[in-house]
């Protein structure tokens, strides 16, 4: 299984219909961040400020999962410089209560697990929540995926991908080449941890988020720790499930 957490970021927070910060309170599970199928989105990919293609996502199924938690599924497709398809994922969120739940997976780094090639992995995950009533300065909890790397009955190494420390940081009025929208700054940290035959590693990024509890996320950046952009991500085009159909 390929995915790319930097790639994939993009993808977890979408795009939604016309609902003011003032409704998002009422707004149910039948609709997370005013999403419906056939919706599509579209994300430039950028890695040190340099543009690296684009993330293209759709919505293609909603329904409701045996925990009676309202799951929508959604397809996503990298697409390099020349527009040819580099990966195609399937990923859901979940939304029960008044929280929105990221799959897990979306965290997975791809980049760490190409030394394991050819092995068998297990995968134990947090999915990211997002409270639908969010406020400045709030601490969110953290979204990890645990993964465990085996080759028949024998484990070979555990590592473990951890968006943590995250924050409310304020509220910022965002534009980019989609509009312009009123979004919170989101703060965390990317940690990856690797026990590498007992010896143990970790990397860290420090990331910038900005969400919409209307649309999802409408930007993202992450830099090293000595503060140098690493990949990012921006909301370029947006269209609803009619304009979607047309197409």
């Amino acid at each position: 299984m390929k995915k790319s957490f930097f790639y994939a970021l993009g993808i977890i927070w979408l795009i939604g219909a016309s609902i003011s910060p003032l409704e998002v309170k009422a707004q149910d599970c039948l609709q997370p961040l005013g999403l419906a199928k056939n919706t599509e989105f579209v994300f430039k990919v950028t890695d040190k400020g340099r543009p690296q293609g684009t993330l293209s996502n759709k919505v293609v199924q909603q329904m409701t999962d045996k925990k009676g938690a309202y799951v929508t599924t959604f397809k996503s497709a990298r697409l390099g410089k020349t527009n040819r398809t580099q990966t195609s994922d399937e990923y859901r969120i979940k939304c029960s209560g008044d929280t929105i739940y990221l799959d897990a997976m979306l965290l997975l780094r791809e980049q760490v697990l190409k030394s394991f090639e050819g092995k068998d992995f297990d995968y134990f995950p947090v999915d990211i929540a997002y409270p639908q009533q969010m406020q400045v300065g709030q601490k969110l909890p953290d979204g990890k995926l645990g993964v465990r790397v085996r080759s028949a009955n024998v484990n070979i190494t555990q590592l473990s991908m951890v968006a943590t420390n995250r924050k409310v940081e304020a509220m910022e009025k965002i534009t980019t080449p989609a509009g312009t929208f009123d979004t919170y700054k989101i703060s965390y940290q990317y940690v990856v941890y690797i026990d590498a035959m007992g010896l143990p590693l970790r990397d860290v990024f420090n990331v910038e988020e900005y969400f919409s509890l209307e649309h999802g996320l409408i930007k993202c950046q992450f830099s090293t720790k000595r503060g140098k952009k690493a990949k990012g991500l921006e909301l370029i085009s947006k269209r609803n499930p009619a304009q979607a159909l047309q197409k």
